[in-house]
């Protein structure tokens, strides 16, 4: 029997795309605070003295994250979070001086002097080692005058904060300079961010995945359960798609139930939730995402689009509709405000107009660089795969790369605090 529930999502009521980005993100970091140890089994000590790390972040899950992975290490990690849901994880910047979440992501250089000023001599100030800018990574910009190692970890595309030419091309130039101190570390969290940042500095970052271990769930599928289809923002291309995955599971008599995961889990869901379905059936809405890094912990089995597929959805429907922030402004453009420095023959990033450039820079998307995904390529091709996949090998096969990738980013990191503490 064929089964596909879906309600109507309101999404009228947001006035902007980034504020309904701001929602997803509140949902992921309810979930994180919910599942997050309060205390590691083993404390690693790296050196005879504890580490201090500042962070002004706009983002609470990819900041918890690292603070997990951090605590084996010795590192405290003073969080004074500007995003509006700080509340969740209790870090929200009280006292923070100058800065706040009207002015944190795009300070002018008035404010940055004005901070420099007020923390140059404060007591809290002075006990800190270095500086960590995720979400903007541009805030590391504020941190420069202290003349302490910088940890620029980019988790979407880097200019944020930085949206006018003079802006982003003043930043591209002090990102130069951060880079060429050997004890300030340059990464991303995902390779299309590391390859976005070369195009247009020259930069190699250090590729540094989001753990995201705190989940504590793992794959553990339950009779009857239906496979789950993830976020679509695009209304009109997520009613087409589920018509047609519809029609094709009835074509092919199969039996398969599908949900939307957004009708089927309105408000909450828990990790456990999702690791107790047979699968997650994505359409992606951006190129990286923190409940990718977690499913994929998790060893939840993924179904994606192929990259022909997707090239082709994406260039009719724009269904990645947070790639560039052209497109997250509701404004795609076929070109970048500033130029790139790898010459003409690799295609602009930020054109949404032209396939060849869209399936390049799809290539470095997580979902086609991680391995043990399926892709398909029509709904029927979807079908015939989530009937006959080795869900528990595919499963396996996952976990077995989480381990090894968890041992890695514990050298990664190992690595990066040797750096940053060196005299």
């Amino acid at each position: 029997m064929t089964s596909i529930r879906l309600s109507r999502i309101p999404y009228r009521r947001f006035k902007t795309m980034r504020q309904l980005i701001m929602v997803l993100l509140s949902i992921s970091s309810f979930l994180l605070l919910m599942n997050l140890p309060q205390k590691p089994q083993t404390i690693i000590k790296r050196s005879k003295r504890n580490l201090t790390i500042w962070s002004n972040d706009f983002h609470i899950s990819t900041i918890q994250d690292v603070k997990y992975q951090l605590q084996l290490f010795n590192v405290v990690l003073i969080d004074n979070s500007l995003s509006n849901h700080c509340g969740l994880t209790k870090t929200c910047a009280e006292k923070l001086k100058v800065l706040n979440k009207q002015n944190g992501i795009s300070p002018t250089i008035k404010e940055r002097q004005e901070f420099y000023e007020a923390y140059k001599n404060d007591p809290v100030m002075n006990q800190v080692d270095a500086f960590i800018c995720f979400h903007p990574t541009a805030m590391c910009e504020v941190f420069m005058p202290f003349n302490r190692p910088l940890i620029i970890i980019a988790s979407t595309r880097y200019e944020m904060g930085r949206f006018s030419r003079e802006e982003w091309t003043k930043w591209n130039k002090n990102l130069r300079l951060i880079a060429l101190n050997p004890r300030n570390i340059i990464a991303a969290n995902n390779l299309y961010d590391a390859e976005y940042i070369r195009y247009f500095t020259g930069i190699k970052p250090i590729i540094l995945p989001s753990l995201c271990d705190y989940t504590k769930a793992s794959y553990s599928p339950k009779p009857g359960r239906s496979f789950l289809i993830t976020t679509i923002f695009k209304q009109q291309f997520r009613s087409e798609f589920i018509f047609n995955l519809t029609h094709s599971i009835q074509r092919l008599n199969s039996t398969l139930t599908v949900d939307y995961l957004r009708s089927l889990y309105k408000d909450h869901y828990d990790y456990s939730d999702i690791a107790g379905h047979p699968g997650m059936i994505y359409v992606p809405y951006q190129v990286s995402l923190m409940s990718l890094f977690e499913q994929y912990r998790m060893n939840i089995p993924l179904f994606f689009p192929s990259i022909d597929l997707l090239t082709e959805w994406h260039y009719i429907y724009r269904v990645i509709d947070q790639r560039t922030w052209d497109d997250v402004n509701s404004q795609p453009s076929n070109a970048s405000i500033v130029p790139g420095v790898l010459g003409v023959e690799i295609p602009d990033p930020n054109n949404e107009f032209d396939r060849k450039a869209i399936r390049y820079w799809l290539q470095f998307s997580d979902f086609y660089q991680w391995p043990h995904i399926t892709y398909f390529n029509s709904t029927d091709d979807l079908v015939e795969k989530l009937m006959h996949a080795d869900l528990n090998e595919i499963s396996r096969s996952m976990k077995i790369y989480n381990v090894k990738l968890k041992e890695r980013l514990h050298e990664q990191w190992e690595d990066i605090l040797r750096r940053v503490d060196a005299n």
